[in-house]
């Protein structure tokens, strides 16, 4: 009998659980292409390369201050900066899909 009325009362406290649940971040992602950034250590600034979709390397930027992407203004500023230099990438090879390269 004690051992149902433990196990009655363990199931309750776990099914009744008032901790308030957080909520997701929202990940601003971008529409086309991809960025990767690098941080050297000892050194200020941040070193961004910019991708299009099919992998190509657009450009290669180094920012003055170290960036922490795990903010999301900073995040939302990379997205930006990565439409603006696929805007400005004259090889077009932004446009290429990677199921289109031979």
């Amino acid at each position: 009998m004690q051992i149902v009325l433990a196990a009655l009362l363990m199931v309750a406290s776990t099914q009744f659980n008032t901790k308030p649940q957080k909520k997701a971040l929202r990940q601003p992602y971008p529409e086309t292409g991809f960025w990767v950034t690098e941080n050297m250590p000892g050194k200020s600034g941040t070193i961004v390369r910019y991708y299009a979709n099919s992998n190509h390397l657009v450009s290669t930027v180094t920012e003055p201050a170290n960036l922490d992407i795990t903010k999301v203004s900073v995040r939302r500023y990379l997205n930006k900066k990565l439409a603006s230099e696929l805007s400005r990438d004259s090889t077009k090879a932004s446009i290429l899909k990677l199921y289109e390269i031979n």
